[in-house]
């Protein structure tokens, strides 16, 4: 635990995941997307209700950094080194960095899961069981990376309704893993929205276009709008085709094809 002052008043903050309790991760979950001054200082407010507004105002900025780096450690586990862990005699293989081998249903369905827990005003903190169960899955059976056929994936298939069986057995995970695994997908979205700009940059208008952007909904439903609006136009098949289409393929031609529009529009 650590200790500090401010005005001559004692404040206490978690020094690790071990010490937090279900109420501060729940306190802080909408703040760990990002790093910055402004989600720091909220989890320092969450973690120390009885920080006073006027004793924060005081500090000089080389003394609220000195505060905010208190809680740095909840931001850098993005880079922890694990390919997989074992919980009650089951191995979970974690998803390749950047999600480069994830499908549309599964990265559709960590969306929600983890605007349950980090977006609303009361996070559901068994959201982020959810997320691990739909990341993280055991290697898929009879893998031969040197088969011609090998499709790329070393988990097994997704399947929703074991998904939502293993959250339940993941609930007393060592919360430790349970944030490396949100850092990966955290890490993850930030390189799509990066990679894939031109998506994100507006909604396409209605029509025989392509398919709409994900803009942000607030409940992390947007891909599942673009996973069922690829079904319906028919793109990748029918939609359990498109469901099991990988992400990478479905994203980069949706920004391509809404790159392509913006350039026609502004050429005609």
């Amino acid at each position: 635990m650590i200790r500090f002052r401010l005005n001559g008043r004692p404040h206490f903050l978690p020094d690790s995941w071990a010490e937090l309790t279900g109420k501060q991760l729940q306190a802080a979950a909408p703040y760990l997307a990002t790093d910055s001054v402004a989600a720091r200082l909220a989890v320092v407010r969450a973690w120390c209700p009885k920080l006073r507004d006027k004793d924060v105002r005081r500090l000089t900025a080389d003394q609220l950094w000195d505060v905010l780096c208190l809680v740095g450690w909840a931001w850098k586990l993005d880079a922890a080194p694990l390919p997989q862990f074992e919980h009650r005699g089951r191995v979970y293989r974690l998803p390749e960095a950047q999600l480069l081998d994830a499908v549309l249903v599964e990265y559709a369905m960590a969306s929600v899961f983890f605007h349950q827990f980090a977006k609303p005003k009361n996070p559901q903190a068994k959201a982020l069981d959810h997320l691990v169960a739909t990341l993280c899955r055991p290697a898929a059976p009879g893998v031969n990376e040197n088969d011609p056929h090998w499709d790329g994936q070393r988990r097994e298939r997704y399947n929703g309704k074991l998904a939502e069986a293993r959250a339940g057995e993941l609930a007393d995970l060592p919360l430790a893993v349970k944030m490396v695994v949100l850092h990966h997908f955290l890490a993850a979205e930030r390189f799509i929205h990066k990679a894939y700009a031109d998506l994100y940059k507006k909604p396409e208008p209605a029509g025989e276009g392509p398919a709409p952007a994900p803009r942000p909904t607030g409940d992390g439903t947007q891909v599942l709008e673009i996973l069922a609006d690829l079904a319906e136009r028919g793109t990748y098949g029918t939609y359990e085709q498109v469901a099991y289409t990988s992400l990478h393929t479905a994203f980069y031609n949706l920004a391509k094809q809404a790159r392509r529009r913006r350039e026609a529009e502004r050429e005609s």
